[in-house]
């Protein structure tokens, strides 16, 4: 039985054998080559893996689903064929390295000082990737630039951007590229992370004379009628924020607040959770329903009018071209 086995596992054994061969014998051919034929060697080396792995780029992802796993397949050969490369060439170049060491100990500092953005950049990716400061598909604001994340290099983090001449939170359609040492020397806000929803609020004037107790009922039942669908998801979110961080239990239902500006208006606030994804269409859905219940009771509510335009009066006109009494002793002058 034994013997049997050891015939069966005979023709893989010889194969990893001879495979193991051939890598030997190359790695031994590129190890003797000369320092000219070494440079060759790595420029032809480093096209065809930069040639393969393009390819392997291009036409792996579509054997997989649209979206996330096709990003994330994409962004591993790209990750494989940088190890590749390096691989390739601490090979190529193994021999030598021992007697580059000093030199290259020499030329450290310079080399850092003149790539000291390329190394910023690239702890800051660690920096993503090991604090999770966010991933591909969260809204941030990352110093003054603030949009979706759409893709995350070694050195640079690409978003969508938002606002920025657009109101609201929709895109403005500009690509903005944005060096990842940006988020070690400054702030990072996540709207995503955790609890992905945001405190909202709008303004709204009514006349010093409406009635405030119904109009803050209005408002109160309005903005729970239309947050009320996410009310769970909320809860379920800012619970799991509670467990991973030490937070204070603030108020999530909506609320009413109500000041009188100056004497002579009531300005209601109305403030509400929302999702950061929704803040443009929850407004519009308030405002829509807020001025059709203020429509129907106008003897209750009344919006505060502006005052309109000031019409300019023209001048008094001079004595002259308004006419003078007859009995006036200049106007007898003037007619003599």
């Amino acid at each position: 039985m034994l013997i049997v086995s050891g015939l069966c596992l005979l023709p893989i054994w010889t194969n990893d054998c001879w495979i193991t061969s051939v890598m030997d014998d190359l790695i031994h051919r590129l190890g003797s080559l000369s320092l000219v034929g070494k440079l060759l060697a790595a420029i032809l080396g480093i096209v065809f893996i930069q040639m393969s792995f393009r390819l392997l780029e291009k036409t792996l992802p579509r054997y997989f689903s649209p979206g996330d796993a096709r990003y994330r397949v994409r962004k591993f050969v790209v990750l494989l064929g940088y190890v590749i490369g390096i691989l390739f060439m601490a090979v190529l170049f193994g021999d030598r390295l021992g007697r580059l060491s000093f030199a290259l100990g020499l030329a450290g500092a310079g080399v850092a000082v003149a790539l000291q953005e390329v190394i910023l950049g690239i702890a800051g990716w660690f920096a993503i990737a090991v604090g999770k400061l966010y991933a591909v598909g969260d809204r941030v604001q990352v110093g003054d630039a603030k949009g979706d994340v759409i893709d995350i290099s070694p050195l640079r983090t690409t978003l969508m951007e938002i606002g920025n001449g657009v109101s609201g939170d929709l895109y403005n359609g500009r690509i903005a590229r944005i060096p990842n040492g940006a988020v070690i020397k400054g702030l990072t806000f996540n709207y995503s992370q955790g609890f992905r929803f945001v405190w909202d609020e709008i303004k709204l004037r009514f006349t010093l004379d409406s009635d405030y107790v119904f109009a803050r009922e209005m408002l109160l039942r309005i903005a729970r009628d239309s947050v009320g669908d996410y009310m769970e998801k909320t809860e379920q979110s800012w619970e799991h924020v509670a467990e991973d961080f030490r937070v204070a239990n603030l108020r999530r239902e909506p609320a009413v607040t109500l000041v009188v500006v100056d004497g002579a208006y009531l300005e209601f606030t109305v403030c509400y959770v929302v999702d950061y994804l929704k803040r443009t269409v929850m407004k519009d859905q308030l405002f829509s329903k807020i001025l059709e219940e203020v429509s129907g009771n106008e003897r209750k509510v009344r919006w505060v009018s502006s005052p309109g335009p000031t019409i300019p009066q023209p001048p008094p006109k001079p004595a002259s071209a308004a006419g003078l009494a007859p009995s006036s002793p200049v106007a007898g002058a003037v007619a003599r």
